[in-house]
Formats: structure tokens, C-alpha cells, sequence
């Protein structure tokens, strides 16, 4: 006897569409067959007649419970879990939260213990803030561990890692088979125009998106892919925004060098007028918000490959949470200074809908959808064909999304706990339903099913 059977249902992968049932065993997909050609009787049966079934999607790059200047987003991993879920995302994965003098491999295990929380399935990325011979050596035990994927920031004093420390890592990791990927923006650009901008007295929100240009992040960008070519080593870009970044890494994909990178929804659907309003605070992100331009380069490197991975880098702070590093004036009312408030949006819910948006009016296909939100980030992040996929063998993570169903992504809609979107004027046609992992129903009639510390540690291996 299955566990479960979806029927009826149109089944979209990453490359290809057809009507199939799927049978659920024990975790896993047990069978896709022709509709109504299964025998076996199922515990539970779900009709998919008129939906779609897809892998669920596969969240690689958010930040939850994580400190930063000074306070800590408002969700944690079993929360996030519920955002993720109602959004078709039925794995995540964080970061350590690494400081200096510490081990990688004990920030690694500190942070798994605090996602052990989550009903979704989980996995997290190693921050390396320097390299000296134990972090080195922690390198191949990373690795082996099932965490062969890295982050290093270019920027921000306290995390950001020295140059000859990059290339350090990235040769270990290149060695060991691992894959180093960036927070790619130039300090010294971002110090200098921030700096700037404060002694001619442009502190207002729109001087936010000045203060790190596109040179801010073509710089960084071309800085690692010329490390990556000269030491012949996979690199990883997170959430590139600039037109200019897009190019450099088109061209050094021509080139051979190894270089995956993603974008993120909101760079993809905003641009930087919406922080020139007095609601720009809650668009703070960091990189930063661009213009039109920028926005279709970003959609074109996505439908000739360049760019592999749609993500959200979920950060969730309410309006109140930023406003409280704000100075008042005399009468109580705050002063508008764009260098002090937390940088960070909310995004893991919406994921979906702005994708499903770009597939209605036709700058993206279905299966792209499936592509980016799923199977490249099982296949860039090494948990694939476990993840991202429909296959038989593969875990039953499953979304079912009906193309008719409606949904505001407004404030009130998401589950966030927030009071403000930066989506209020969208709408998604076409929405998840039924959302499952690994054969348990998370999401279903609008509920959410999941239960706290049931995901399992994803270990990984490229």
C-alpha cells in the first residue's frame, strides 16, 4: 500500500511537462505513472486535476535568528519553516555564524543545532571571517561532514575576510572539492562614497542605493572571478544586482572559469525608486536596489543561464526594528540617516509568486521556474537528485500550485508577522496549495500541517 497518490495532476520539471499520477512510499517517490494506471490503493489520496506538481523549491540563501548590527530578525527556523512552506519551499539552508578565534566546525554544529528546529529539511553554509592553519585544516572536515559550500564577505568590517585569506580558502576548497561562494562589494567603494555622501549632507533613504554603486559590485566581482581563473577554482556568487556583474560573469563563463551565481526576487521585481519614499527604510537592502535597466539584465542572464538560481536572502525585521537605530530631534520625530538602520527584507513566502508573475507574462517558462527555484539549487549545493527533482527514488517533495488561485502578497497574507510588505501591489496568479516533504503534508487548505524539529540535516556533497 503507497503512502500517498497525487493524481491527475500536470507534473512540471526542469525540462519537461506531461500528465502523470506520482505514488508516495516511505519518504521517497515510489512511482510516476500514465493518470489512472496506478492499482495500488494510498492512505491518502490528493486530485491534482487542473494543477500543477513541482519539486518543491528549494530555499539556499536566507538569514533567520541571525544577529546583525545589533538586533536579530523575528523569525526563528520553526517560523521560518511555516513562511517557506506556505511559499512551496520545502528545504532551506542558512549560515554559521562565524567570528574570529573560532572554529568553523563548531559554528557550523552550533548553528545545525539551532535548525534542528525546523520542519522543513535543512543545510547550512560554512563562514569563513579568516584563515589561519586550524581553519585551513577544518577545510576537508567540512567537507566530509556533508557542508562542502562556504561564504566570504567582501565587505562589512567584523566579517569581511582579507584578500590573501580568499585565496587560501578558495585553494583548500579547490583541493578538497569544496565551493566558495561571496558576498561580492567592495569596501573601500562602499566606505568612501558612504562617506562622501555624509559630508555633503545626503542622508535620505534614495542615497542608501548611491552609497554602494554598480562599481561597488563590479569591482568585488571581478576581483574573485580573477582569483577564481588564476587558481582554477569553483566560485559561487550570492544575490548579484548589477548589470555590470551579469557581464563579467557571462564573459568569464566564455573563458572556462567556474562561476555559478544567482539573483534574488526583489532585484528581479523592484527598483531603486522605492526608496525614495518616506517608506524607503524598509527597502534597505544590501547589495541594494538598482534601476530597470539592471533588472532585465538580470532576467536575461537567467534565460540564457548565466545566472542558475533565483533565491530570497530572507531577512525579516519589522518597520519598528529599524527605526530603533534612528536618532530623534527635539519634537520626537526621527532623523532620516540611511547608514544607520539594518539592512535586510523579508522574501522566502514571496519567492514563488514573483516567479510564477514573470512566468504569467511570459519572461520566464514554467520549467525555468522549476529550474532556478529547485533543481539548480539541489544540483549547485550538492543534494541533488535527493532534492529538486520528481524521480522515482528521489524525496517526495512536492508542491501542488493551482494556476487560477489568487494571492495578494500583502502584508496580511504572508505569515511573517510583519506590518508592511515590500510587495503590496503585487498579486500572484497562481499559487501553491499543497505543499509536502518528503511525503508529510506541510501546507494544505490553508493551514499550515508542519510540525517543530521534524526537517533533517541535508549533508551535502558536491
Amino acid at each position: 500500500m503507497l503512502d500517498m497518490i497525487i493524481k491527475n495532476g500536470t507534473v512540471v520539471t526542469a525540462e519537461s511537462t506531461f500528465r502523470a499520477d506520482i505514488g508516495v512510499k516511505d519518504e521517497k517517490i515510489a512511482l510516476i505513472a500514465a493518470p489512472g494506471t496506478i492499482q495500488e490503493k494510498a492512505a491518502k489520496e490528493i486530485d491534482a486535476a487542473g494543477r500543477y506538481v513541482m519539486p518543491g523549491l528549494i530555499e539556499p540563501h536566507m538569514h533567520v535568528a541571525a544577529p546583525f548590527g545589533g538586533t536579530i530578525d523575528v523569525l526563528d527556523f520553526y517560523s521560518a519553516s511555516k513562511c517557506g512552506a506556505f511559499g512551496g519551499v520545502t528545504s532551506f539552508m542558512d549560515f554559521s555564524t562565524t567570528v574570529r578565534g573560532m572554529s568553523v566546525m563548531q559554528a557550523v554544529k552550533e548553528r545545525l543545532d539551532e535548525m534542528s528546529h525546523a520542519a522543513l529539511d535543512y543545510s547550512v553554509h560554512a563562514k569563513f571571517v579568516e584563515a589561519n592553519s586550524k581553519v585551513i585544516g577544518e577545510v576537508k572536515e567540512l567537507i566530509d561532514f556533508g557542508v562542502p559550500t562556504f561564504k566570504m564577505f567582501t565587505t562589512y568590517p567584523g566579517v569581511m575576510i582579507e584578500d590573501t585569506d580568499i585565496l587560501r580558502i578558495m585553494d583548500e576548497a579547490r583541493r578538497c572539492g569544496g565551493l566558495c561562494g561571496f558576498h561580492a562589494e567592495s569596501n573601500p567603494i562602499a566606505e568612501f562614497t558612504r562617506e562622501k555622501l555624509a559630508a555633503e549632507g545626503k542622508l535620505d533613504w534614495k542615497y542608501f542605493n548611491e552609497a554602494k554603486p554598480n562599481a561597488c559590485e563590479a569591482e568585488a566581482v571581478q576581483r574573485i572571478l580573477t582569483f577564481a581563473e588564476y587558481l582554477d577554482a569553483p566560485v559561487y556568487f550570492y544575490h548579484l544586482s548589477t548589470k555590470e556583474a551579469v557581464e563579467m560573469v557571462r564573459h568569464a563563463q566564455a573563458r572556462g572559469v567556474k562561476v555559478q551565481a544567482e539573483t534574488c526576487g526583489h532585484y528581479l521585481t523592484l527598483t531603486k525608486e522605492k526608496n525614495d519614499s518616506p517608506d524607503g527604510i524598509n527597502f534597505l537592502m544590501s547589495p541594494p536596489l538598482r534601476t530597470d535597466e539592471d533588472r532585465m539584465a538580470l532576467w536575461g542572464a537567467l534565460n540564457d543561464g548565466t545566472l542558475s538560481l533565483v533565491t530570497s536572502d530572507n531577512e525579516a525585521f519589522t518597520r519598528e526594528q529599524k527605526e530603533s537605530f534612528l536618532d530623534r530631534d527635539e519634537n520626537g520625530n526621527l532623523i532620516v540617516d540611511f547608514r544607520k538602520p539594518v539592512n535586510g527584507t523579508p522574501g522566502i513566502e514571496e519567492r514563488f509568486g514573483l516567479l510564477m508573475n514573470a512566468v504569467n507574462n511570459g519572461t520566464i517558462t514554467l520549467n525555468k521556474l522549476v529550474e532556478v527555484g529547485s533543481t539548480n539549487p539541489a544540483r549547485v549545493f550538492g543534494c541533488y537528485p535527493q532534492k529538486g527533482c520528481l524521480e522515482v527514488g528521489s524525496d517526495a517533495d512536492i508542491v501542488v500550485v493551482d494556476p487560477e488561485k489568487v494571492m495578494p502578497l500583502t502584508a496580511e497574507n504572508m505569515h511573517y508577522g510583519l506590518d508592511y510588505s515590500l510587495y503590496e501591489d503585487v498579486t500572484s496568479k497562481g499559487w501553491p496549495v499543497v505543499t509536502i516533504r518528503r511525503g508529510e503534508v506541510l501546507v494544505e487548505d490553508g493551514k499550515f500541517l508542519g510540525k517543530e524539529s521534524t526537517g533533517r540535516f541535508l549533508a551535502r556533497r558536491l
